[in-house]
């Protein structure tokens, strides 16, 4: 299969509007057309008459400290007013394939089309022009957002017009300016759009984060951008969003799907390439001041979720800024964990920002005027993507970045657990979050969740961590002298607790505390995303965790979208209801631009349909590879380059019910194991080297097939027709 076939898949799947916006500008998730280059981001609403469009970006923050203050807020824009398009129809496209939002408007003298995209390598937004019959006049505004203490600026540069707006002073830990530069093909500020002719809106958009002279800059840059270099800005671009969807692609025989499968990935890619600035809740479509719980890095499952598809796709890539703020801000979670709890290591509150900003900081006399929530797991939580990342990779480069993350957050468990009656315990840790954020309470009983004892999330992020850093300091040679004491960790650290629940044995949230929760899915979590739970463990673990998915039932839920579909295919629930019902969320829980939406939050909804589905048609959590483990077998599925554990990258199809061919590529050279697809048939194993073949040594073992592999070489296994 060329990977061409596979990148033309991608062009069918479009995010479709038929009427303007209906909710922009939000504090939340915006249900426009969104485009971005992984910093700079666009989002554009309005009527034909008048379009605006949204600019914000990764980077600009208002940099305060208490709760709700510092958060990334709206930069400004442009609107582009064409009056004659009055009572004119609306159609608009989000084009995947190319990142462009395509609109058409039909008025009654005029049909005019707009084309906006955004340089895959400039913060360079392009906005093309064209109309039918008669001419149309054309008036474009450029604004930023003004008050929230903020200051701006407006001004003219020959024929381009720019405007600021700047977070500074006192109270604020470190400044922020954004610019937009704007200027037209046409080189005035109105101009009349010809049929049969094309112009140009041109933004440049820039901050001080980006340039010490950013003002000048964004107006020499601008004013560079002619017909000649946009015909090369869109000649990069196109060929950087075709190599981007030639890295892994999926055929499962669901367009619905298939298609927020495409999708997830192309809003990741439009937020998720600025390695300084991660994005927060809802991204680069920032349309207000005041996005819901600040729209900073939410450290119980919000922030590390968006990303928890990407490493299976082999989009390595989008985890990129993942790590920076979680670095950032050690000397605050050193600080946290000696003054408040008497312990080294990490103690991370429920709210984080970028460049070290403390943004869950509150006037109330609970936790030191913190938002901890009443919970230690938020620097544990954030070591999932860390060793999901290297599993995955085996980059012993980045494993050794982030590795003083990863030991520090094991101090302070080593220091905050008690060991008793044989066994390590977890005291005073919420399995949910405790309402310490506020000074009345409606329950006289509202901080007994202060009080839980082994909470199920935390002990199996113990787990976790504490295999994740045996592997990977004995990968780097590092810390030999803790072994011992992590081993003694993970050998006697505490049971996941379970109870009965309508006739079944599931898993109980904690040990002591509370039981049950009536929303949300952290009663799987320790499934997914914390990989407690695999196809390879007990079969009595195996059942309960399935009993518990099936009393659980929240296919539907405000906060266990990126959870529970996953953790499901995780443990081998019916393949059939979980493609039936994340179908159904989909549907019913979308918006046209392809963004998945419940109320707990927005980006971290980009990693359920790819999690799962990719889930279903590889797993790789024992370090063994196995295909379609939880697809239904009369379902005709195959897929293009997704990753599996040991740094392999891998292409199968499943087809009349049988897995047809593997071909992998072992990018580190790691031991190989897969389970047998052919239980008693014949199969061969080649060494594939350009047009060259040699049969390889294998071993089959309780129905796994192992060989050693070479870096960089591929590999394919075929069913031998009978």
């Amino acid at each position: 299969m060329e990977a061409t076939e596979w990148k033309q898949r991608v062009k069918k799947y479009k995010g479709i509007f038929t009427e303007p916006p209906r909710t922009v500008p939000s504090d939340k998730v915006v249900d426009s057309p969104v485009i971005g280059n992984g910093d700079l981001g666009v989002t554009i609403s309005g009527r034909p008459e008048q379009q605006r469009v949204w600019i914000s970006k990764t980077d600009f923050w208002k940099a305060q400290k208490m709760y709700p203050n510092g958060s990334p807020c709206l930069l400004g824009g442009i609107d582009i007013h064409i009056p004659d398009l009055i009572n004119a129809s609306y159609y608009c496209e989000q084009r995947l394939d190319k990142a462009k939002v395509v609109s058409t408007f039909h008025g009654p003298a005029a049909s005019v089309y707009m084309t906006s995209w955004i340089s895959a390598w400039d913060n360079a937004l392009i906005v093309e022009l064209s109309c039918e019959g008669q001419s149309v006049s054309v008036t474009p505004d450029l604004w930023v957002q003004q008050g929230n203490g903020s200051e701006t600026e407006y001004g003219q540069d020959g024929d381009t017009a720019w405007a600021t707006r700047r977070f500074s002073g006192d109270d604020i830990e470190w400044p922020t300016e954004g610019v937009i530069a704007m200027r037209s093909s046409a080189g005035s500020h109105s101009f009349t759009l010809q049929p049969g002719t094309k112009q140009y809106l041109v933004a440049c958009v820039m901050t001080n984060h980006d340039e010490e002279n950013h003002l000048q800059e964004s107006i020499r840059k601008v004013g560079l951008i002619g017909e000649n270099m946009i015909a090369s800005l869109r000649s990069e671009h196109d060929d950087w969003w075709s190599a981007f969807w030639a890295k892994s692609a999926i055929e499962i025989g669901d367009e619905l799907l298939e298609k927020f499968w495409y999708g997830s990935h192309y809003i990741m890619a439009c937020c998720s390439r600025n390695k300084r600035f991660a994005p927060g809740l809802f991204g680069n479509w920032i349309t207000t001041d005041t996005p819901e719980w600040s729209g900073d890095y939410h450290l119980n499952y919000n922030y590390q979720a968006p990303w928890w598809g990407v490493y299976s796709s082999n989009h390595i890539e989008l985890s990129e800024p993942y790590d920076t703020p979680l670095l950032e801000y050690m000397p605050n979670g050193r600080r946290y964990a000696e003054e408040y709890l008497g312990c080294r290591g990490l103690y991370y509150d429920v709210g984080i920002g970028p460049k070290g900003l403390p943004t869950a900081l509150c006037n109330t006399p609970y936790e030191n005027g913190h938002m901890f929530l009443g919970q230690k797991s938020n620097s544990a939580l954030s070591t999932v993507n860390m060793l999901m990342r290297f599993y995955y990779t085996y980059d012993l480069e980045y494993a050794g970045f982030v590795y003083p993350f990863l030991a520090e957050v094991a101090d302070f468990w080593e220091d905050y657990l008690t060991f008793e009656d044989g066994r390590y315990v977890i005291h005073r840790d919420a399995i949910h979050e405790v309402g310490t954020y506020t000074e009345s309470h409606d329950d006289d009983h509202w901080d007994r969740g202060l009080e839980d004892m082994n909470p199920i999330l935390s002990l199996a992020l113990i787990r976790m961590l504490f295999k994740g850093l045996l592997d990977i300091s004995r990968q780097l040679r590092l810390d030999a002298d803790r072994h011992e004491k992590w081993t003694h960790i993970l050998e006697h650290i505490s049971e996941y607790p379970t109870f009965q629940r309508e006739g079944k044995t599931i898993f109980r949230l904690t040990e002591q505390g509370y039981d049950w929760w009536p929303d949300n899915t952290l009663a799987i979590q320790h499934i997914w995303p914390a990989g407690g739970i695999g196809l390879d463990s007990d079969p009595g673990l195996l059942e309960i965790a399935k009993d518990t998915i099936t009393v659980l039932n929240r296919w539907t839920d405000y906060n266990g979208f990126p959870t529970i579909f996953t953790a499901a295919a995780r443990v081998g629930y019916d393949p059939e209801t979980i493609l039936r019902e994340l179908r159904r969320q989909c549907s019913e829980h979308s918006f046209p631009n392809l963004f998945i939406f419940f109320g707990g939050g927005g980006i971290e909804c980009c990693s359920g349909v790819p999690a799962a589905i990719n889930e279903m048609l590889l797993q790789s959590h024992e370090q063994v590879i196995r295909l379609f483990p939880v697809w239904p077998r009369d379902k005709a599925a195959r897929f293009h380059n997704l990753r599996a554990v040991g740094a392999f990258v891998i292409s199968s199809e499943l087809s009349e019910g049988k897995v047809t061919n593997i071909e992998l590529t072992s990018e580190k050279g790691q031991p190989c194991r897969i389970f047998n697809p052919w239980p008693n048939e014949a199969f061969s194993l080649m060494e594939v080297d350009v047009e060259q073949q040699k049969q390889i040594e294998w071993q089959l073992s309780a129905d796994i097939i192992s060989f050693h592999t070479e870096t960089g070489k591929s590999y394919t296994l075929r069913r031998h027709e009978i």
